[in-house]
């Protein structure tokens, strides 16, 4: 009796469609090698499903197609926290919209709460987006990276382990990660490591390992420099690929990481610690020129903002001069011929968006709600650019009409996006809404209070509490400090800068 031919399940795509047994081997199988012809692997994942069952065996788990069940819970808070997860037994299947991805290596099986994690990326952390349109980008081109890469694959897990940490208590009793966020930060940054000294390995996992190592330092609140550390990172990989010839930055995966990085570098400039990376300030203006400029929906404003955030930047930090020489006095002009350069650009942003309405992508489209949403979130920006180049560079006093005047704008266009939701701009205002708040007053300073509050019970991330409590000390040393110069504000935001950032750890950057 003839033994019947089986279907291999983690076969190369061409067993698999001629139903012939494929001995699985990489980078070419037999039956590829013997016919001369490319061999490739791929799996297809499917969005929604259930999460397999406990008690199978791990060669019969692997052969199973794995989907997540968007209804399912997650499970005990206390079974969640005793699991230990053991780097060799993660595995890489992971559950998106229906697409192909090309695998590298045999897949073993992921664990349960592995598996858990994943679950609540998919239905949770990943509305942490400014739209639909961008988590299900983010959900279809590079959490199927998981599967390849491992470091990617920890990270992913621990910003998912961050947020659901988070979502179990109303608000956070401290800013440090949990054991287990720790653990997986570390074992994605020696993977990481591991990786980069792999000769030829893929760039696009390698990219966005680092844009998420970077969001769980930045969300965990710490507020302390382990995020440039990511930030420093994504710069010398960008320099590296930016050299390769062969390197196809239309794809989409790569259109997302780099306007994180471009973004990521602009908002850096304006932190009271700085630092544009000498890439982004040599570069920015031939990448954002006005004459390509769009409307960022991953970042919520013109992607020509950048530049003149960077400049900004430069400006803030540049050195001060002792004496007043010739060559001070020139510097000191050249920095308020700058100043007013840059105020020049952003006013015409302003006009030129309110004017002719948001420049979209021609792929990008979204309904007329969506559309007024981005418009108050991209003035909201532009105003909190002027608070900084008014305030840090400029020198105004905050109770001036400019910077008062552009206070109440900013709090105007915020107060116009609703209703507050996942899934909108809403995710993208902790930073014109702190920027606002340094400078706020009165009335002013309670309804920044109210916005961050209902901002982090929306999408509960312990960055925007740590922003309400830098706010709350910046206002106790204004109020205390105001009496003593008579009306008028210490420079910079306020109050001594010095007193309020008194421990060596705080490096904020309202993000």
């Amino acid at each position: 009796m003839t033994t019947p031919v089986k279907r291999s399940y983690h076969g190369c795509v061409r067993c698999k469609r001629r139903r012939q047994k494929c001995d699985e081997q990489k980078p070419s199988c037999g039956r590829c090698s013997n016919a001369k012809v490319s061999c490739e692997y791929k799996i297809t994942l499917k969005w929604n499903g259930r999460v397999p069952r406990e008690g199978k065996s791990s060669s019969q788990e692997g052969r199973d197609e794995f989907t997540f069940d968007v209804q399912s819970g997650f499970g005990k808070s206390s079974q969640y926290e005793s699991v230990l997860l053991h780097e060799q037994s993660w595995g890489r299947k992971t559950s998106a919209p229906s697409l192909n991805l090309q695998l590298e290596q045999p897949s073993p099986a992921l664990t349960k709460t592995s598996r858990q994690l994943l679950h609540h990326f998919i239905t949770e952390t990943s509305k942490i987006s400014s739209s639909a349109h961008i988590r299900d980008q983010i959900c279809q081109t590079i959490l199927p990276m998981t599967h390849q890469s491992d470091s990617l694959l920890y990270a992913t897990m621990a910003f998912a382990a961050l947020h659901r940490y988070t979502l179990l208590n109303e608000l956070p009793a401290q800013f440090m990660p949990e054991d287990l966020v720790a653990n997986l930060i570390a074992s994605s940054m020696r993977c990481l490591r591991r990786d980069l000294e792999t000769p030829g390995y893929p760039v696009q996992p390698l990219l966005h390992t680092i844009r998420t190592l970077c969001h769980c330092e930045i969300f965990s609140g710490r507020a302390n420099s382990s995020w440039r550390v990511h930030v420093n990172g994504a710069g010398a990989m960008f320099n590296e690929i930016a050299s390769r010839i062969n390197f196809n930055e239309s794809e989409y995966s790569f259109w997302l990481w780099s306007r994180w990085f471009w973004s990521i570098q602009a908002l850096t400039a304006t932190t009271e610690v700085g630092k544009v990376s000498e890439l982004a300030s040599a570069n920015s203006a031939i990448r954002e020129d006005d004459q390509s400029y769009f409307f960022d929906t991953y970042t919520g404003y013109s992607s020509d903002l950048n530049i003149v955030l960077m400049e900004i930047g430069l400006l803030m930090h540049r050195e001060e001069a002792t004496d007043l020489d010739t060559e001070s006095r020139k510097s000191f002009s050249d920095v308020e011929e700058k100043s007013d350069q840059l105020e020049t650009s952003i006013r015409y942003m302003i006009r030129r968006d309110a004017d002719f309405g948001l420049k979209f992508p021609g792929d990008v489209l979204h309904d007329p709600d969506m559309t007024v949403q981005f418009q108050a979130c991209n003035t909201a920006y532009q105003y909190a650019s002027l608070i900084h180049l008014y305030r840090r560079v400029k020198c105004l006093p905050s109770f001036t009409s400019e910077v008062q005047g552009c206070v109440r704008a900013i709090l105007d266009a915020v107060s116009a996006i609703t209703p507050v939701t996942t899934l909108s701009p809403w995710i993208l205002l902790t930073t014109p809404i702190f920027t606002a708040g340094c400078e706020a007053v009165g009335q002013d300073r309670k309804l920044v209070k109210e916005l961050l509050q209902e901002l982090y019970f929306t999408l509960h991330i312990r960055n925007i509490i740590r922003a309400l409590e830098i706010l709350e000390r910046r206002w106790e040393v204004y109020d205390r400090s105001r009496p003593s110069i008579v009306g008028y504000v210490d420079e910079h935001m306020g109050g001594s800068i010095d007193e309020v950032n008194s421990a060596d750890w705080l490096d904020f950057i309202p993000y």
